[in-house]
């Protein structure tokens, strides 16, 4: 770790605002040469759109940026990289086909020419990737026949090989397995000695404290404090500075479930996906509302969709008793399921709101010889329009028109039309406002109270918290903990989720 001042990098007041919503205010940030700056925060927290300003992507509204001692302007992707400001995103961009030494110069002066001699380029970006990585890597190999980690030290070596001032991480070790977290910590530390300043943005707080030499935390696109390990901060200080002391973990009305609600009818069963998820095992009872966390990179990102058929995967997920082989299937067995994604995945923009909650059910709203009653289409729309207090309340109204709330309560209303009784919502309330996600969160309670059953997969704790009778937490693609409703809280969550401590001890009840 670098000591003293030797300042690098300074953002001072950085302002960024989407219209009248306020993305970050008066936000600080400080890098010193040779330093693993640590950047934490909840999701929303401001992360992402900080440096995306730092790389060129979006444009702040007012402060400075300040670079080796001098206040400098930065409108483009361009102009930080010429500035020595370089970014390896979690998604790696590479091309499968290449050889290493291809990828590592593509688009330089040593990929181009006819007479280029293949031999010496291997050798020299054998040794380029030795230089600035430590580590050795056979450059004749294909991209795609390397691990996740021999992809991203091609990444890391492309970044140093333009002698950049700054490095920044963003969620490097999400993908990766143990012994490539190592792999990585053993470069970014030989690049920290070479005296590159380096941002490294990561949810795996226990990864921070053995990597990092500072730790600066954001919420609500605002500095709540900075870290230090080595100083004697703990996880726990760092955790309570993400979440504040204004966690307001709200509760539901409905009766909880108990123990016995009789034979589950939705069940995984050493569920896979390849790189993804290891050995899922969860059970979902009539009346139980079961959710599932962890963080970005956990896992939990295709979960839903490997439940529901739209993603292959491994071991068993069965409906009613039948297993889940298709989208089609899960649905004709009375299954529901909002997406993530509502814009890809979950509304019909150019439809109106009758017809996207009309949607799923259109055997239910036909008449002789398969044409639809509209007089039974508009009541039932109408009637689930005035429920969920969708707005504006017009059933002719077109989709693409309505609020991010109103949006996902239309495509929740298209189930509760279909009369679903098992649901699997995949970050029900992302980007949902306040109003319309109490309205959300109370039909959901009401249909788990009515009987129905409910997988939630979220990111949301507060969220996951209020709603579930049991809370699973997802560490590297392996269920580590489960947490019944009376011991879940957003700090035992986090913790869990960020460090894996029961990683030995899987769907082990972990006490208060």
């Amino acid at each position: 770790m670098t000591t003293g001042s030797n300042e690098l990098l300074n953002m001072r007041g950085i302002n960024k605002s989407f219209g009248t919503v306020s993305v970050l205010e008066k936000v600080e940030l400080k890098l010193r040469a040779g330093e693993v700056l640590g950047l934490v925060g909840e999701n929303g927290a401001g992360k992402s759109t900080l440096i995306k300003i730092l790389t060129g992507l979006y444009t702040l509204d007012s402060g400075e940026i300040e670079l080796a001692g001098k206040v400098v302007s930065i409108r483009r992707p361009a102009d930080a990289e010429a500035l020595g400001i370089e970014v390896i995103h979690q998604d790696r961009h590479l091309a499968g086909r290449l050889t290493v030494a291809e990828q590592l110069y593509l688009g330089t002066s040593k990929s181009a020419g006819l007479w280029r001699n293949e031999r010496k380029v291997q050798a020299a970006a054998r040794a380029d990737i030795l230089r600035t990585t430590g580590q050795e890597l056979d450059a004749a190999a294909f991209v795609d026949e390397l691990s996740v980690a021999q992809q991203q030290l091609i990444q890391i070596a492309r970044a140093v090989l333009a002698e950049p001032k700054v490095l920044i991480l963003d969620e490097p070790t999400a993908p990766l397995a143990n012994e490539e977290v190592e792999q990585l910590f053993g470069t970014v530390r030989h690049l920290r000695d070479q005296g590159v300043g380096i941002i490294f943005i990561s949810h795996y707080l226990q990864e921070l404290q053995s990597i990092t030499d500072r730790i600066t935390v954001l919420r609500n696109g605002k500095n709540v404090g900075d870290a230090s390990f080595a100083a004697g901060d703990s996880i726990e200080d760092v955790i309570g500075l993400m979440l504040g002391n204004q966690v307001n973990e709200f509760s539901h009305q409905r009766t909880q479930a108990s123990t016995n609600t009789g034979d589950p009818v939705l069940e995984l069963a050493e569920l896979s996906v390849h790189g993804k998820l290891n050995g899922i095992n969860l059970t979902v009872a009539p009346g139980e509302i079961v959710a599932v966390t962890g963080l970005l990179g956990s896992g939990i990102e295709v979960l839903a969709d490997a439940v529901t058929g739209n993603l292959a995967h491994t071991g068993s997920a069965l409906l009613h008793g039948k297993a889940v082989t298709s989208a089609a299937g899960f649905v004709s067995r009375s299954g529901a399921y909002v997406p993530s994604n509502r814009h890809h995945d979950g509304i019909f923009l150019r439809n109106t709101v009758r017809e996207n909650i009309a949607a799923a059910s259109l055997h239910k709203l036909g008449r002789h010889l398969g044409l639809l009653d509209p007089r039974k289409e508009r009541e039932v729309s109408k009637e689930l329009v005035q429920r969920l207090d969708i707005r504006p309340a017009n059933v002719e109204a077109i989709a693409s028109g309505l609020s991010g709330g109103n949006q996902q309560k239309s495509v929740l209303a298209r189930w509760l039309a279909k009369g679903s009784d098992v649901l699997v919502l995949d970050q029900p309330t992302s980007g949902v406002d306040v109003g319309s996600r109490a309205h959300i969160y109370a039909q959901i309670s009401q249909l788990a109270q009515d009987g129905a059953a409910a997988l939630v997969v979220s990111v949301d704790l507060e969220e996951v918290v209020g709603l579930a009778d049991r809370v699973l937490v997802l560490y590297r693609g392996r269920i580590i903990a489960e947490l019944p409703a009376g011991q879940a809280s957003t700090e035992k969550i986090l913790q869990l989720a960020s460090s894996g401590q029961a990683a030995q001890n899987p769907l082990e009840e972990v006490n208060a």
